[in-house]
């Protein structure tokens, strides 16, 4: 199996991209995350700022998808970051619309309540759901 990787970048718009290939890591998604993105970036560009992570190359381990999962929400929330949405681009691969449930829920309760995630098929649309949260006045701007 392939190890994890991933390329995170912030768009023009403001939206940030993250593609991840390989078999899922927490511990390597939260270590990359800081060398490639946090160390060029600080907080104040990208917080509360939508997100479109690319998974289609990317595949869960076979055990414990909810350590997984918390170890990401457990990273966001000590940055104590504002809530966002997140769009995740799947394909469609076995299981990858449970987990994307399970991992949607695991941000409203580790992370912030108010964080909204979804999966999507195609890329396109994703992406354009996550842009519409800048586009709009919503709750998540007028939280603290």
């Amino acid at each position: 199996m392939q190890r994890f990787g991933m390329t995170m970048e912030l768009d023009e718009r403001g939206v940030v991209i993250t593609v991840c290939e390989g078999v899922f890591d927490a511990s390597q998604w939260v270590r990359q995350r800081r060398a490639i993105f946090e160390s060029r970036y600080p907080l104040e560009a990208y917080d509360g700022h939508p997100v479109v992570s690319d998974m289609r190359r990317c595949q869960l381990p076979a055990l414990d998808w909810a350590s997984q999962f918390k170890a990401i929400a457990d990273a966001m929330k000590h940055q104590r970051m504002k809530p966002f949405r997140r769009a995740l681009i799947i394909g469609r691969k076995d299981g990858a619309d449970l987990a994307v449930a399970l991992f949607a829920q695991y941000q409203k309760i580790f992370h912030h309540p108010d964080v909204e995630t979804r999966a999507f098929l195609d890329y396109d649309e994703g992406y354009a759901w996550a842009l519409a949260s800048l586009d709009r006045p919503s709750e998540c701007a007028k939280l603290p």
